[in-house]
């Protein structure tokens, strides 16, 4: 009887376990792209909150509808105004505000007063930039300037409490995003230190033989680059997937983040990918390059 000889499956120079690199690197990029996509969503969310942030803009009795057009043409050339065209502002006269109020209340209160004691109002969006407690006081004095234009109202408490509760969050995001990056890498590199623990005996025997580190390095580098632009692709297949399965779930038919900002977090993974995974298998490689014959067996 003839034993059958065990296949043993030869070691390729220049390679190192495929599966277990693409899966713990893509797994690590999805993390920070899932993390990404949420500090990215905040931000859209403060921005979508403090555009539709309204100023009130109340005008002068007996004003006339000339007026109220000359005061929203000065508007629309100012630069802190949100559109330049009228969805960024509403006209609300002091007759339908009557109407509105007395509806309300269930009471005609014009005909108990005997007059209408209020005002016409211009309702303004602001564009997000100037969403700051100076500015937007800088803002109300340039509106008072404007002939026919009574008083200037908003919510300062409110604004001053928006702008603390995002300054507070975003360094939170800001940190816990740093301190993810780190883990990823550290994550990402010894993985491949493992990896390539395996080629470590033929480094050594290709140094023997005289050849150069550089010439050891480039199939290594030649494979983690390809490694590191497959897991960011995977990555952001995945992200992308989890993306569409959200904004599913919660019925929207436009994405919080738009498609421009989410190509930018898919390539961000890609190219962070590449770079993490050719530094990781430089510094594995290099150390193995200046090890000694001791403690390549340890």
């Amino acid at each position: 009887m003839y034993k059958k000889r065990k296949k043993i499956a030869k070691k390729t120079f220049g390679n190192f376990p495929f599966l277990s690199v693409i899966f713990s690197v893509s797994l690590s990029l999805l993390l920070l792209g899932i993390f990404s996509f949420f500090l990215l969503s905040s931000i859209e969310v403060k921005k979508i909150i403090q555009e539709n942030t309204e100023i009130n803009i109340f005008l002068n009795k007996e004003i006339s509808l000339n007026q109220v057009d000359q005061i929203k043409r000065t508007l629309f050339t100012k630069n802190y105004v949100l559109k330049k065209d009228e969805s960024t502002l509403t006209y609300i006269s002091s007759s339908d505000a009557a109407k509105e109020f007395s509806k309300e209340i269930g009471e005609d209160f014009v005909s108990f007063l005997g007059n209408n004691p209020l005002r016409d109002l211009i309702i303004l969006k602001i564009n997000s930039d100037f969403f700051e407690k100076e500015k937007l006081s800088n803002i109300e004095s340039d509106i008072l300037k404007i002939p026919g234009v009574y008083e200037v109202d908003y919510s300062k408490e409110m604004i001053n409490d928006i702008n603390s509760n995002v300054r507070n969050i975003s360094l939170v995001f800001v940190g816990i995003f740093f301190i993810l990056f780190i883990i990823s890498v550290i994550l990402i590199n010894n993985t491949l230190r493992i990896a390539l623990f395996s080629q470590r005996f033929l480094i050594r025997s290709m140094q023997l033989v005289g050849a150069t580190a550089n010439y050891i390095l480039k199939p290594f580098i030649i494979r983690g680059i390809a490694y590191g632009f497959i897991s960011g692709v995977l990555a952001s297949g995945i992200l992308y997937s989890i993306v569409i399965l959200i904004n599913e779930k919660i019925n929207e038919t436009n994405m919080i983040i738009g498609f421009e900002k989410l190509s930018i977090i898919f390539i961000s993974l890609i190219i962070a990918g590449v770079l993490i995974v050719m530094i990781s298998t430089y510094t594995s490689v290099n150390k193995y390059l200046n090890s000694s014959l001791d403690d390549l067996y340890k």
